[in-house]
């Protein structure tokens, strides 16, 4: 019977550690908006041009944006997004980093489905500052 008793007192402290981490975790992701879709469009880096098969979009509520452009490779992209004039079809995105830090500058727009649920299209025209190279992305859902 004592055992029982130990077991319990070890167990359910530990149940509720693990649930509080659970639920801190599960809060935290609770303001970001994930879109997706995939579809038809380009990656022009300089004279280089790559088929661009998807795009995931991460629109935090604090006004940062994160995006995975998936080509051959996956290219991440970083920034801000604010409401253009008609914030249910699309906003304006200024772009200003990547995985390396800040070496890129520029914006586009990122417009939404009718459902608001995924990605119509983006368009960024973006350059690299060490290198001064235009980065251009032209998006289309299917």
């Amino acid at each position: 019977m004592r055992f029982y008793r130990a077991q319990t007192l070890i167990c359910l402290p530990t149940l509720l550690l693990l649930l509080t981490l659970i639920v801190t975790a599960v809060g935290q992701e609770s303001g970001a908006r994930v879109l997706s879709t995939g579809g038809e469009g380009t990656i022009k880096l300089g004279k280089e041009e790559f088929k661009l098969h998807a795009v995931v979009a991460k629109l935090f509520e604090d006004g940062k944006v994160e995006f995975n452009l998936i080509t051959d490779m996956t290219i991440f992209v970083s920034g801000t997004w604010a409401g253009g004039h008609d914030t249910a079809k699309e906003i304006d995105i200024k772009i200003s980093g990547n995985v390396v830090g800040g070496n890129l500058e520029g914006g586009g727009k990122l417009s939404f489905s009718e459902d608001q649920k995924s990605i119509s299209a983006l368009k960024l025209n973006v350059v690299i500052k060490t290198s001064k190279k235009v980065i251009q992305v032209d998006f289309t859902a299917k």
